[in-house]
């Protein structure tokens, strides 16, 4: 199985031919960098490593099928049930478009769009998230920024209870975090769209249940992404957003 990817007109996307695994045909989707240099990177054939998106100017790995249909959808189910879940004020009295639930390490605490984030201590069942999604960070996510591999202490958990929930244009760009942000996608399969500064589309991807991307490096700063509105969508998404703040 296979997600289909859709990236900026200038990167080509070509289909590489099926490979025997086991008796069992495999179809890989690969994307030319449009940097000869670095050539075809398989990005997302099933049981597939976190892989780097060829995007110039961002650093975005992704992994299709970082846990299997039957592990996202118990994570879920769980998280649905025990994340504090809470629908916030944003400024001039809006309320924010999606139900949300932060939690880390003392000291975490962070603001962003005049909110502030205190964390609550950690669910046992995000801190086994999070040493999964650790492992899956390619260490390069740090060397690239010339930073050591410090992991993550603090998550920010989104609920998108339908298409009527959404999160608008912007970066993760406060002076608290650190580059490297894992996003990992559980429920329904909503649009997710990276647009440079300028608002050029440069990626667009329904990002499945159970995936995992990592955006790194000069990505926020070159980059916004968004969740948008999808009116008659139905079904529910819990994103899970995990960072490194540091004060």
């Amino acid at each position: 199985m296979t997600n289909r990817l859709s990236v900026s007109p200038d990167l080509p996307i070509s289909i590489c031919a099926p490979k025997k695994q086991d008796g069992k045909s495999s179809r890989s989707i690969q994307i030319e960098s449009a940097q000869p240099s670095t050539g075809c990177t398989i990005l997302a054939s099933e049981g597939a490593a976190t892989k780097l998106i060829p995007i110039p100017g961002a650093e975005v790995y992704y992994e299709g099928q970082f846990l299997s249909a039957e592990e996202a959808t118990h994570w879920f189910d769980t998280l649905l049930k025990q994340c504090s879940w809470e629908r916030r004020r944003a400024s001039f009295g809006r309320v924010v478009p999606r139900d949300e639930a932060y939690y880390g390490e003392p000291g975490t605490q962070y603001t962003y769009s005049r909110r502030e984030y205190r964390p609550i201590a950690w669910l046992p069942e995000l801190l086994a998230l999070k040493a999964r999604v650790e492992q899956a960070t390619p260490p390069a996510a740090y060397a690239n920024s010339s930073l050591p591999y410090i992991g993550y202490n603090a998550v920010l958990c989104n609920l998108y209870r339908d298409g009527n929930d959404s999160v608008g244009l912007h970066a993760d760009a406060e002076p608290e975090m650190g580059p490297v942000i894992a996003s990992l996608s559980l429920g329904a399969a909503r649009l997710f769209r990276l647009k440079q500064k300028n608002g050029t589309l440069a990626f667009s991807e329904r990002l499945p249940h159970g995936s995992l991307l990592i955006m790194a490096g000069p990505t926020q700063k070159n980059f916004k992404h968004e969740i948008p509105k999808e009116r008659g969508f139905t079904q529910s998404r819990i994103n899970l957003t995990f960072r490194h703040i540091r004060h």
